[in-house]
């Protein structure tokens, strides 16, 4: 009997694991934690707290509960059936490598590829100009203009009015339906109708009657999709003269900074040579921070622009045009200063031919009045050209 004893308490205490065994085991799936790969037969709820109280169990040599027996027993079986089957390892990826698409932008349109600079540029007029306006409903105002220069024929009065739409673009930001309309005192009509027809398409017409004739009209048709836009231009069109002026330009998104794009312009009248001319464009524009370049190059023609924003009350821009064809050849440099604070406004200049322009913007809180004053000045011919301005509403 004593034998037999024996014999079982030996292969009991076979069965059973060794504490340096077990401890070797919890190193290496801890060396694996620790280098982010996980077990495929390891559970998310990974805990170590028994197989340490096993342990401690066998170095006090303490007999375990009578539950937890059968258990003991059955774990050294699942252990070795474990070791014979292959171990099938999972790597974790790491967080920064889950999503490494890049999130673009619509870039606009090719026309507004040069705007930021071109909002620098003072908008100099000479003689004295009023603007009048007045809000009748949210969405209607009416308003008058009048200019008188130094020339009786830079005289001129208009009436306006203008419906904007409720609704804003997501996009543009731009509220439609919008209806301008312009009437001077000769009777010359200018009207402009832009709306979304879709979320992704917008629609822009400008006509222009003279002496009851119209003279001038062009139809916008812009598409502006999640990383490009493209737009086509129709411009004087005659069918039964087979004239007018065809525009296509496409703008892309290749980096959050850098967009390419191209602009095709087709023309057939007969002041032009030959009777048709096209000419195709490329184009590009890159930003970062608050520094922007952008280009327009082709065989005929050149323009380059740089601007740059310091802070929030002034920004500066640089412009280059070059006409390759007659080579001649352009550039500015302006700034713009604005204090919002003061209500003042002022955008300055100078070019090559030394032509200086400036214009000031200051309005006269608490009335509704902005004062305009304008002037410009060459040092070639020494001519200088002052306006005084008010607007009123």
């Amino acid at each position: 009997m004593k034998t037999q004893q024996q014999q079982q308490q030996q292969q009991q205490q076979q069965r059973q694991p060794k504490p340096q065994q077990q401890q070797r085991q919890m190193g290496k799936k801890s060396l694996y934690r620790f280098i982010g790969i996980r077990m495929a037969n390891e559970g998310d709820g990974y805990a170590i707290d028994g197989e340490r109280h096993k342990i401690h169990q066998q170095q006090l040599q303490l007999p375990p509960p009578p539950q937890q027996q059968q258990k003991l027993e059955r774990e050294p079986e699942q252990e070795q059936e474990k070791e014979q089957q292959p171990v099938e390892l999972e790597l974790v990826a790491p967080a920064w490598g889950a999503n490494t698409e890049l999130v673009l932008g619509n870039p606009g349109t090719v026309a507004e590829l040069h705007r930021q600079c071109h909002e620098m540029l003072p908008q100099t007029f000479d003689g004295f100009r009023l603007n009048i306006s007045r809000t009748l409903t949210p969405s209607l105002a009416v308003g008058h203009a009048l200019q008188v220069g130094h020339k009786s024929q830079l005289a001129d009065c208009q009436f306006n009015a203008s419906y904007v739409g409720e609704r804003s673009h997501q996009l543009t930001g731009e509220q439609y339906p919008m209806v301008i309309g312009e009437v001077d005192a000769k009777g010359n009509i200018t009207a402009t109708l832009m709306h979304f027809v879709a979320s992704d398409w917008r629609c822009k017409l400008t006509a222009t009657l003279l002496d009851g004739e119209l003279q001038n009209s062009r139809l916008f048709v812009d598409y502006f999709g999640s990383n490009c836009t493209c737009t086509c231009v129709l411009s004087n069109i005659d069918v039964h003269r087979q004239m007018g002026v065809f525009v296509a330009s496409y703008l892309q998104q290749v980096t959050p900074q850098l967009a390419i794009g191209v602009d095709f312009i087709y023309q057939r009248e007969p002041i032009v040579p030959g009777g048709q001319a096209a000419l195709v464009s490329a184009v590009a524009r890159y930003q970062q921070d608050n520094r922007l370049w952008s280009a327009m190059f082709s065989l005929h023609a050149l323009e380059l622009c740089y601007s740059q924003i310091y802070g929030q009350c002034l920004g500066a821009s640089v412009q280059l045009r070059a006409n390759i064809l007659k080579r001649q050849a352009i550039s500015r440099l302006c700034y713009h200063c604005y204090i919002p604070k003061m209500g003042f406004n002022f955008r300055g200049g100078i070019d090559t031919r030394g032509v200086i322009s400036a214009l000031c913007e200051r309005r006269l809180e608490p009335l509704p009045i902005l004062l305009q004053l304008s002037g410009k000045l060459n040092h070639l011919t020494n001519r200088f050209r002052f306006g005084l301005g008010l607007v009123i509403g």
